[in-house]
């Protein structure tokens, strides 16, 4: 894997015509009493470093501000942690990042999001992008590390009751995830709520206990570090395959 850190404005060039470079999108956002607000950063951050190692390539320093968190999703409003920009601001931040690895050289770029509201703002900065020729001669793929992980496996892992991407929040994905790669930031509480939230619904006002339990959309109690090192290497591997596929690496 090259150092992202040893690049000089004399060797990015060339590096970045011969390597993959995998940008991590984050966010800093409450996840519950037992996780760190950096979830949604250190997520992707891992798992593109396990990648970059597999396929020579380098990990690009991490947007660590995501767009807003909805109340529906994770966001709180009377919970304390979340530190959101506007999407559209997002969106002009993120083009004017890639715009600018690909002036300086790298010709394969992977956007790896690990924040649920970030998407459509990632698709749609990657979208201008390609509208003004900023991506003429290079591949992109832009994917959140939770589309690469087949319904199978998660049926097999949580029995067939695993509640949906968009009920995940602080829940028992991540949370075995980072009993995985960071046990030493894992609280010992684990918060189940009842009624995980019903997918595409925004409501106004919101009850915040039936929003979520102390900030967790779903379970915590099935989680476990032998969950989360299954989840990882899939993610890992279905996205080694997918740059292999699309980036033509040997």
């Amino acid at each position: 894997m090259g150092d992202f850190e040893t690049l000089t404005s004399e060797t990015v060039r060339a590096a970045g015509g011969n390597g993959i470079l995998i940008l991590p999108v984050g966010s800093v956002e409450q996840h519950g009493p037992h996780l760190p607000l950096t979830v949604d950063t250190e997520i992707p951050a891992r798992v593109a470093a396990a990648v970059a190692q597999r396929t020579r390539g380098f990990v690009a320093p991490a947007i660590s501000y995501g767009a807003r968190s909805l109340p529906q999703s994770g966001g709180s409003p009377e919970l304390a942690g979340t530190v959101h920009v506007r999407g559209s601001v997002l969106t002009e931040y993120v083009k004017d990042v890639i715009c600018g690895y690909v002036a300086s050289g790298f010709r394969s770029i992977v956007v790896l999001n690990g924040h649920f509201e970030n998407e459509c703002f990632l698709f749609e900065a990657l979208e201008i992008c390609r509208e003004k020729g900023k991506l003429a001669g290079a591949r992109v793929i832009a994917v959140s590390w939770w589309s690469l992980v087949p319904d199978a496996l998660l049926d097999r892992l949580f029995g067939g009751r695993f509640p949906g991407w968009h009920a995940e929040h602080a829940s028992a994905v991540e949370t075995s995830l980072l009993l995985h790669l960071r046990k030493e930031l894992v609280g010992t509480e684990r918060v189940d709520h009842p009624e995980p939230p019903r997918a595409g619904i925004y409501l106004f006002p919101v009850e915040p206990a039936k929003a979520s339990s102390r900030g967790v959309l779903g379970k915590t109690s099935n989680a476990s570090a032998e969950i989360g090192a299954a989840l990882f290497e899939e993610i890992c591997s279905q996205l080694e395959a997918l740059v292999r596929e699309h980036m033509g690496r040997p």
